[in-house]
C-alpha cells in the first residue's frame, strides 16, 4: 500500500514530488544544497536560522472611525538571525578571531547554509561558553541586508527659475508702464483706490491658509494626513503632494509680485 500523499498547511494536497532517491537524508538533494556557513571568511556549524521579511506598514489611526489606513512604505530589509557554534580544540582561538571580525565596520559576506553568498551589516553578536561542553562555544548573529549609501544630489530648481522669471518681468511690466504714465495729465483718486482695493482681494486670497489643503485636494490617491481618505480630482494623473504644494507656492509668489506690481502702477496715476 503506497504512503498518501502529504498535506499542506492549508489543506490542499501538495504537487511537489518527494525526494526519496538517496539511501540516507545525508544524500539527498536538499542536504547536498547546503553550503559551509561563514561570516567574513570564517566558518562556523549552523543550529538555526530563522528569516525575517515582508513589508513595512504605517498605521493611521482617525478618531471616531473604526477602520484604520495600513500605509505600506515598501519592502522591509531582511534580516537574518544565525545560531550556531564552534567546535575544535582551537575553539577559543576561532572565537577571538570571530570577534574581531564582528568588530569590523562596514558590509560583509555571510555565506548563509541555505540562501547563499549575501552582502549583509551586522546589527549584533553574542558569544556563549557553557561549562558542560568542552571544545564548543554557542555564536548568535543578527545581521540585515546592506543597502546601497545614498548620498543628496542638487537638482535644478525649475520652478523657482520660472517665478523669478516671472516675478522680474512683472516688476519691468510695472516700471515700463509708469513710465509711460508719467506724462499724462493727473486722473481722480477713484480708480486708484478701486485698483489697490482690488489688489489687496487678491493678495488677502492667497495669503489663505487653507489654500495648503486645497492645494492636495482632488489628487488620486489616499492622502490621510491631508483629507479623509480616497479622493479623486481632474489634477494630471502621477501629481504627487509635493508637486501640488509647490504649485500653490508659487502660484501664491506670481500673484503677490502682480499685486505688488498692480499697485505701484497705480500709484503713478
Amino acid at each position: 500500500m503506497s504512503a498518501a500523499p502529504p498535506i499542506n498547511p492549508v489543506g490542499t494536497v501538495s504537487q511537489s514530488p518527494i525526494d526519496t532517491s538517496a539511501a540516507s537524508w545525508l544524500g539527498g538533494t536538499w542536504w547536498q544544497q547546503l553550503q559551509p556557513g561563514s561570516w567574513r571568511g570564517l566558518p562556523f556549524v549552523m543550529d538555526t536560522t530563522p528569516t525575517k521579511a515582508g513589508r513595512r506598514v504605517a498605521v493611521h489611526e482617525y478618531p471616531y472611525r473604526d477602520t484604520v489606513w495600513p500605509e505600506d512604505l515598501g519592502k522591509l530589509p531582511r534580516r537574518y538571525q544565525v545560531a550556531a557554534f564552534l567546535v575544535g580544540d582551537d575553539c577559543y582561538q576561532q572565537k577571538t578571531a570571530m570577534i574581531a571580525a564582528c568588530e569590523q565596520a562596514g558590509a560583509g559576506t555571510l555565506v548563509h547554509p541555505i540562501l547563499g553568498s549575501l552582502q549583509v551589516v551586522l546589527i549584533d553578536f553574542t558569544t556563549t561558553d557553557r561549562r558542560d561542553r568542552g571544545r564548543y562555544v554557542e555564536v548568535e548573529f543578527d545581521f540585515i541586508d546592506a543597502g546601497a549609501t545614498l548620498l543628496p544630489s542638487t537638482t535644478m530648481a525649475t520652478g523657482q527659475g520660472v517665478a523669478n522669471a516671472a516675478s522680474a518681468l512683472n516688476n519691468a511690466s510695472a516700471v515700463s508702464l509708469s513710465n509711460s504714465l508719467a506724462g499724462l495729465s493727473p486722473v481722480p483718486t477713484a480708480p486708484t483706490q478701486f485698483i489697490n482695493n482690488f489688489a489687496n482681494l487678491a493678495v488677502n486670497a492667497v495669503n489663505d491658509p487653507a489654500r495648503a489643503l486645497s492645494a492636495v485636494v482632488g489628487l488620486a490617491g489616499l492622502y490621510g494626513r491631508y483629507a479623509t481618505g480616497r479622493l479623486s480630482t481632474l489634477q494630471p494623473a502621477g501629481t504627487t503632494v509635493a508637486d501640488a504644494l509647490l504649485t500653490s507656492i508659487n502660484t501664491r509668489q506670481a500673484v503677490l509680485d502682480a499685486a505688488n506690481g498692480l499697485i505701484a502702477a497705480a500709484g503713478g496715476l
